[in-house]
């Protein structure tokens, strides 16, 4: 099976082996005719484009020669003077004929376009199938060459969108948390496409992070504004004005999974408690670590470890952590470990089960001494304290 690769530095090979391909001009053949995707290219165009309008006397004698021994690597096992299967003559010219899983470029795209109606979970398999075929730019041995130029903006188009789509399949499979670094990427990396800033902002905002999700709008109307002198488009203005007003049902309309109330706002120095609640300062990344790992395990559970010395607010962090927890719809159960000689081992999760159990009786409450627990969350834990929430018994 011959495999062709163009998503970064040109390559081929038959049967998982390696092929040369020749020199510099012999590979760009190569490279032409995959850009044209199966059509047929004149001879008269392709030398006019391999030297550059420019090409020598006895430039279509080097084009037959090119082409005979790109036939030699491709089908080494065809016999002799028999017709070419792969790199065909077809006149006035030449053509690929390969079917599209032959080649990564024509490979990624069939799979982009079918994560465009797959189910979200499919969609998402399919573009990280997609996107890891990439290897560097398309054709990135011919991106300053005139015959590559709309194929390699068409392909580096594409590859955005995939990236996009992409996060969007994280964000549509209750993935928020993976989707961010991600999105971060996209806005890096192309700053003008909105549809990034977007995603951004709804991977922040789903995993509580209300102000960072109003940042990054805002940023992307600063960065519109000074590039290209104009307002961002609907989506985004919409978008800012669903977060400013809490609008969760805008939130659940992208991102799979219960819609999380938006906590409240740490208070700042120069914000005073209200009643019956503790002074918390600081910590607010902190806070958004251990709320954004909490979001990203809520499928197949996890641990988060606070350390820190004596007095540093471990106790305090984490009992705010619960409270958000709570008010988004968890349930958390806290269990402790005595600090004396001779503790009974495991007490912090004996804790947590007897707690748990009065929340939610188990079926069989004789068999509690024995019962499996089986977390789907686990927000945080510590020395002496362990938080969790939404525990499936």
């Amino acid at each position: 099976m011959l495999h062709i690769r163009v998503l970064g530095s040109l390559g081929a090979d038959v049967g998982g082996k390696p092929v040369e391909l020749g020199a510099p001009r012999q590979r760009a053949v190569l490279s032409l005719l995959i850009a044209a995707r199966g059509s047929v290219v004149p001879v008269e165009r392709m030398a006019d484009e391999l030297w550059r309008g420019a090409p020598p006397a006895k430039a279509t004698a080097s084009l037959h020669a090119y082409v005979s021994n790109l036939r030699r690597s491709l089908e080494p096992g065809r016999p002799p003077r028999t017709p070419a299967t792969v790199l065909v003559t077809a006149p006035p010219g030449y053509a690929l004929r390969l079917p599209p899983d032959s080649v990564d470029a024509w490979r990624f795209e069939t799979w982009v376009n079918r994560a465009r109606s797959a189910p979200a979970e499919d969609a998402r398999q399919l573009l990280a199938d997609a996107l890891g075929w990439w290897h560097g730019p398309a054709f990135a041995e011919f991106t300053d060459e005139a015959w590559a130029e709309q194929e390699v903006a068409r392909l580096t188009a594409l590859h955005a969108e995939a990236r996009e789509l992409a996060v969007a399949a994280d964000l549509n499979t209750g993935r928020p948390a993976e989707a961010i670094p991600m999105a971060e990427l996209l806005v890096r990396a192309s700053p003008l496409r909105e549809e990034g800033w977007r995603l951004l902002a709804l991977a922040q905002w789903a995993c509580g992070r209300q102000a960072d999700a109003l940042s990054s709008l805002r940023r992307a109307t600063r960065v519109l504004r000074e590039e290209l002198g104009c307002d961002p488009g609907p989506a985004l203005a919409e978008l800012e004005q669903a977060v400013l007003a809490s609008r969760l049902d805008v939130l659940q309309a992208s991102v799979s999974g219960p819609a999380r109330a938006v906590p409240s706002p740490v208070p700042s120095v120069d914000e005073p408690p209200s009643p019956g609640q503790n002074l918390f300062v600081g910590r607010s990344s902190e806070l958004r670590a251990l709320e954004a790992a909490a979001w990203a395990a809520r499928h197949s559970g996890g641990v988060m470890l606070v350390t820190g010395e004596a007095g540093a607010g471990k106790s305090a962090l984490l009992g705010r952590l619960g409270g958000r927890l709570r008010s988004g719809g968890w349930r958390v159960v806290i269990g402790r470990c005595p600090e004396y000689e001779g503790a009974p081992p495991a007490w912090a999760w004996v804790e947590l089960l007897v707690a748990l159990a009065h929340a939610i009786p188990p079926t069989y409450p004789e068999e509690l001494s024995v019962l499996l627990l089986k977390p789907q969350h686990v927000a945080a834990s510590s020395r002496d304290e362990a938080t969790a929430g939404r525990f499936r018994m």
